[in-house]
């Protein structure tokens, strides 16, 4: 799976390593609103198309702030979605230690992804990776309403 750089680099040419240019473009708007900043007292009056002004680019900024952070997010979200079903076996499929598991006969235990102490299903002998695989898919699809 693509990283979120990766795919805004390959998004059909549309980007293009703009991200020295909106450092540069920042660090004119960091300089900028400290000088304005400076200029200001809490009572000065100024023409309101400079307070639209103002405003709209704190908007702007805002708003693409936003963006990044969500998309960052959402990058870091993907990549622990990315476990293979290999990686997700060999980390998951664990020998039980609770007790009451036992005493029903049961050795070995899926765990939660996020919540590894949780036990998805249990199971006497150790499940294949066959066994994994047709488990997350059901419990994929119970969570995506497939």
């Amino acid at each position: 799976m693509k990283t979120f750089r990766e795919l805004l680099e390959n998004k059909e040419n549309e980007y293009n390593n703009e991200g020295g240019m909106s450092k540069g473009q920042l660090k004119t708007m960091i300089d900028a609103a400290q000088e304005l900043h400076d200029m200001l007292s809490d009572n000065d009056n100024m023409p309101e198309w400079v307070q639209s002004k103002i405003t709209k680019a704190t908007d702007y900024i805002d708003t693409a702030r936003d963006y990044m952070k969500n998309e960052i997010k959402t990058e870091s979200v993907n990549e622990k979605k990315s476990e293979t079903w290999e990686a997700g076996y060999k980390r998951r499929v664990v020998k039980t230690t609770k007790p009451e598991h036992k005493e029903k006969g049961y050795n070995w235990r899926i765990k939660g992804k996020e919540r590894p102490e949780i036990s998805i299903k249990l199971y006497k002998e150790k499940p294949s990776q066959e066994q994994f695989n047709k488990e997350m898919a059901r419990v994929a699809g119970h969570e995506f309403g497939g």
